[in-house]
């Protein structure tokens, strides 16, 4: 295969001097702030060192964490059904309080007296 520009021009890095120039003006900052405060270079370092271990030690870490991830999605499960039954029961209480709430307000409105109750009609 030979090296065509218009081929292969989708699979390069937009690198010309416009894009270099617009990294260069937006890495100037750090680059000043970098020589001073040295321990930013080092803790990226650091994190880029601990990046690389997890990478390959994925699969290990996958078995270890794997055990409590399902422990905890158990007990998530169990946290949510135990929410639900509690709002189902939350809402049932709210029923009826707003139905004390309501007959109340109807007998303050109507009087007591003057309205007709089961007892009364038979």
């Amino acid at each position: 295969m030979t090296d065509r520009t218009e081929t292969l021009s989708r699979y390069r890095l937009p690198l010309n001097s416009d894009h270099m120039k617009l990294a260069r003006s937006y890495m100037a900052p750090m680059l000043r702030y970098a020589p001073r405060h040295p321990m930013f270079l080092v803790g990226a370092v650091l994190v880029g060192i601990g990046g690389i271990l997890a990478w390959r030690n994925r699969d290990a870490i996958a078995r270890t964490a794997s055990p409590i991830i399902e422990d905890a999605r158990t007990k998530g499960h169990a946290l949510i059904e135990e929410a639900l039954t509690k709002g189902h029961d939350l809402m049932e209480e709210a029923k009826v309080a707003s139905a004390k709430i309501g007959a109340k307000a109807n007998g303050l409105r109507h009087g007591d007296k003057g309205r007709d109750t089961v007892s009364n009609v038979y």
